[in-house]
C-alpha cells in the first residue's frame, strides 16, 4: 500500500521517524487512562498500529504527538474504556517488532514525566490527587502540564472546544491546589 507521491517504504520511514519517538509519551498516557499495564499496552499497540495504518492523514508540519495522542483517545473511548478489552489487531509483525525495539532503545527516564515528577518528594500525594480528580480534568491537566500541548490542540485530541478546555485545565488546577493544599496543611508544611 503506497502513499500519494511515496512508496510504503517512504511511510515506513517517516513514520519511524516522526511518529515511534513519541511512544514513551503515549504509554505514559496510556497507563493514565487505561490504569493498569496490560490495558496500557495493547492501548498502545492497537494505537501505533492505527496510526501506521492512517500515517497518510497525518499533516507534515504539524504536531504529531498530538496527533497521536488523538488516535489514543479515540481508541480509549471507543473500546478500552468500557472495558471490552479488544484483542489488537496483528498486522505486520516486522512493524511490532520495530516498535517493541524503539521502546527499549535508550535511556527513557529522561523523557519519562512519571519518572521526572517521582524524583520531587511528593510524587504520591500528586498521583494521588491526580486519581481523585474527575477524568475530564485530569486528562486536561495532563495534555496541557504532561504533555506539553496547546489549548489548540487539546481541543483536536479531546474533540471539544477551546473554551471547555480552558475551563477544565482552570477547574482542574484549582481542585488539584486544593487537594494538595490539604496535604500541606495536615502535615505542617504550611500553617492554616
Amino acid at each position: 500500500m503506497a502513499l500519494k507521491g511515496g512508496t510504503g517504504d517512504d511511510r515506513r520511514k517517516r513514520f519511524e521517524e516522526e511518529a515511534l519517538p513519541h511512544l514513551d509519551a503515549l504509554y505514559t498516557m496510556a497507563m493514565r487512562l487505561a490504569r493498569n499495564p496490560d490495558d496500557a499496552h495493547d492501548l498502545l499497540q492497537e494505537t501505533a498500529l492505527r496510526a501506521y495504518r492512517f500515517f497518510h492523514q497525518f499533516e507534515v508540519g504539524t504536531n504529531c504527538r498530538a496527533w497521536l495522542l488523538t488516535i489514543l483517545f479515540n481508541n480509549f473511548r471507543n473500546g478500552y474504556r468500557k472495558t471490552s478489552r479488544e484483542q489488537p489487531a496483528s498486522t505486520a509483525e516486522d512493524f511490532e517488532h520495530k516498535i517493541e525495539i524503539e521502546s527499549m532503545r535508550g535511556n527513557h527516564a529522561e523523557s519519562n514525566p512519571e519518572t521526572l515528577l517521582s524524583g520531587r518528594g511528593m510524587e504520591q500525594e500528586v498521583e494521588a490527587a491526580l486519581g481523585k480528580l474527575p477524568e475530564e480534568f485530569c486528562e486536561a491537566l495532563l495534555l496541557v502540564d504532561v504533555e506539553e500541548l496547546s489549548y489548540q490542540e487539546i481541543s483536536g485530541v479531546l474533540n471539544i472546544p477551546i473554551g471547555t478546555v480552558k475551563s477544565r485545565v482552570s477547574r482542574g488546577r484549582a481542585m488539584l491546589r486544593e487537594a494538595l493544599t490539604e496535604y500541606a496543611k495536615e502535615r505542617g508544611i504550611i500553617r492554616s
